[in-house]
């Protein structure tokens, strides 16, 4: 089982212009993306981030319930004060999130991690 450490440094949890950028490792699983989610939101706590990018460049396969895990987290950010954006999102899992007709209004989806830093410079604070 991997601890906090280990999912921090598997799944790439990095600072860049003022944003926390968390790169998803590819097969985190439900038990690996909340302790993922766990280590996002404890960096969030102590800092105060403006905006998260969840980056799901590496991710190439994820169902409604991991998709839903990844709202929710977006909705934890919004509490703690942060924008979450989520990037990068393989054209397979669009299509599917599409067709199920999910939604997640606290998640800003981007194609990659230049997009939504561009989004969060244009928003106001």
């Amino acid at each position: 089982m991997l601890d906090a450490d280990d999912i921090e440094h598997a799944s790439r949890i990095s600072e860049l212009d003022g944003l926390l950028v968390a790169s998803l490792a590819p097969d985190l699983g439900p038990a690996g993306l909340e302790r993922f989610a766990h280590v996002v939101l404890q960096r969030l706590a102590v800092t105060p981030w403006r905006a998260v990018v969840l980056d799901c460049s590496a991710v190439l396969v994820m169902d409604s319930q991991e998709f839903a895990r990844l709202a929710e987290l977006g909705g934890m950010c919004r509490l703690l004060g942060a924008r979450a954006y989520l990037t990068a999102l393989n054209p397979g899992i669009a299509i599917h999130l599409a067709l199920a007709q999910l939604q997640a209004p606290e998640l800003r989806f981007c194609r990659d991690l230049d997009h939504a830093r561009g989004l969060a410079e244009a928003e106001p604070a």
